[in-house]
């Protein structure tokens, strides 16, 4: 008896040829985003924050494909601008931007500073809205593209000892 997975194919997911901007993909969640699109055949930019980048490195490289970290602060127009343009100019175009990039500071609600909420929102918010929107640009331009944004469900539970996080999650969902 067949259960239909005999004639599947992984050639209808692959993503050979394409270019990929993972934020924050060289750990945890977004490290295995990174490595699943380098499995599905594409190559990626990664904009991280810190320097831990060896292993996603060895991981995408392991599958045949090509990876450019950039350390930045995606808060920062400049750094922004910067990841854009090195992965038109290494690989001609941007075919996915996977925004997911986030922070959380925890805190009591009544203990929440303005420091705290604004660090929170500048780069689960601000910076995703804005990297999205210049990485548009090229996409329209190119006739193609797709932007994922990675919510929390956390965002939709409440948070009185995260307030930022959540409503910053909740924005993007």
């Amino acid at each position: 008896m067949s259960n239909g997975l005999d004639n599947f194919s992984m050639d209808f997911f692959s993503l050979k040829g394409k270019v990929a901007i993972v934020t924050a993909g060289n750990t945890g969640l977004g490290q295995a985003y990174a490595v699943a699109l380098a499995k599905a055949g594409a190559d990626l930019v990664i904009p991280t924050h810190g320097k831990d980048w060896d292993e996603t490195r060895r991981l995408i490289e392991n599958e045949g494909r090509q990876v450019i970290f950039v350390q930045g602060d995606l808060t920062n127009n400049e750094d922004r601008e910067n990841v854009i343009k090195l992965a038109v100019q290494v690989y001609g175009k941007i075919d996915i931007l996977v925004n997911n990039a986030g922070t959380i500071r925890r805190a009591p609600l009544l203990e929440y500073t303005e420091e705290d909420w604004n660090a929170v929102m500048d780069i689960n918010l601000n910076a995703l809205y804005f990297l999205s929107q210049d990485v548009a640009k090229i996409m329209v331009k190119q006739g193609a593209g797709k932007i994922i944004n990675i919510a929390s469900m956390l965002s939709f539970q409440g948070g009185k000892f995260v307030p930022s996080y959540t409503a910053s999650k909740h924005g993007v969902a």
